[in-house]
């Protein structure tokens, strides 16, 4: 199954949606990469990998040319204000695309999140490390991973510089801050669910 669905966060930002079940061989013929895209694919060794690498740039390119049929996009390779975010997991690539600072993350719930947990929830999020529900902090860590990918700089701690606001599984917005450089920048969020995967996004 190629494109899944487009999800609208809110009027100047889209979520592209890709659910990976192709061969690499049938994704490979999918789309046309340039010569420095080729070489970035051959860097990837697992085979998952390279085809999360073109499911991503298929979804790019898709914008690109506009092959969604949206005023949205017609306007996206004249733009130089034009953001993109990747993530991807072995069964979903996914591209948050728009015209401001964004991030986004997806990630499959599995019970692990929960013994990592203390490296990347601090003492203003007691509520998040007092529960030991899957979903709950899979949310949780998409955040912050969407939230890095948002702000990006080298120094940002998951743990140590961001702090997100308390909310539940049931929640479709979210809101954090980034403590940096003397500085405390908010931040949006966006839930999303599916097929048991978190989905986040974030921007300023």
């Amino acid at each position: 199954m190629p494109f899944v669905k487009e999800i609208i966060a809110k009027k100047n930002i889209r979520i592209l949606i890709w659910k990976i079940d192709e061969t690499y061989t049938d994704l490979k013929a999918l789309i046309q990469l340039t010569d420095d895209q080729e070489r970035e694919l051959e860097r990837r060794k697992h085979i998952s990998y390279k085809k999360q690498f073109l499911a991503s740039r298929k979804l790019i390119k898709m914008a690109e040319l506009n092959e969604l049929n949206s005023f949205f996009y017609e306007f996206l390779p004249f733009k130089n204000n034009v953001y993109f975010s990747i993530s991807h997991t072995i069964h979903y690539a996914v591209v948050g695309i728009g015209f401001q600072r964004i991030g986004v993350d997806i990630e499959f719930y599995r019970p692990k999140v929960l013994k990592i947990k203390s490296k990347f929830i601090n003492v203003k999020e007691n509520y998040f490390m007092k529960s030991d529900n899957i979903k709950l902090i899979t949310r949780l860590w998409t955040c912050k991973e969407a939230i890095f990918k948002c702000i990006y700089e080298n120094k940002l701690s998951l743990k140590k510089n961001i702090v997100v606001e308390k909310f539940d599984i049931q929640s479709t917005f979210g809101q954090g801050e980034v403590y940096l450089n003397d500085k405390i920048i908010p931040i949006n969020l966006h839930f999303s669910n599916f097929e048991n995967h978190q989905l986040t996004l974030s921007y300023l």
